[in-house]
């Protein structure tokens, strides 16, 4: 009677119930690879076509078609961070950069103007503050693998 209670009211065993969140934690992670691949194809794509609306014809509104590959890139990054799961600083570096793709698609999207002035600025900051960071890095690994004379 007790064993019958037990299956009434924990409808899992632990062991049962692991295996239902790995299912669970296996499909969103290849429906969220698979929705990083489309982002990414995705934004490839508004690229090739951007420069084909800049060269051979005029058909989309500049605005929309140079944001769209940035802000489409900028979630495939943010995407892929949740799929490889980095060290928290390499996730902050990362969060910096889709940050700043997401934010420039945003500014491509504004009116002239102080808000647009401003968020460019932020952008270019986010960009400096990320390029900045890899140099320095590169510079620490580089001074200590070389003796300086």
């Amino acid at each position: 009677m007790n064993n019958f209670l037990n299956r009434i009211t924990t409808p899992f065993s632990p062991y049962e119930s692991r295996q239902a969140m790995n299912r669970f934690s296996s499909l969103s992670y290849k429906l969220l690879y698979l929705f990083t691949w489309a982002l990414v194809v995705l934004a490839l794509a508004a690229g090739f076509i951007l420069l084909m609306n800049d060269v051979f014809f005029t058909m989309f509104l500049h605005a929309p078609a140079s944001a769209a590959p940035l802000l489409l890139i900028g979630a495939a990054s943010l995407g892929f961070q949740v799929l490889i799961r980095p060290r928290p600083l390499d996730l902050l570096k990362a969060l910096i950069v889709s940050s700043a793709f997401i934010l420039w698609g945003i500014d491509q999207l504004l009116a002239p103007g102080w808000a647009a002035t401003t968020l460019g600025d932020v952008v270019i900051t986010l960009y400096v503050i990320d390029l900045a960071w890899m140099i320095v890095d590169r510079l620490k690994q580089r001074r200590g693998s070389e003796r300086f004379v």
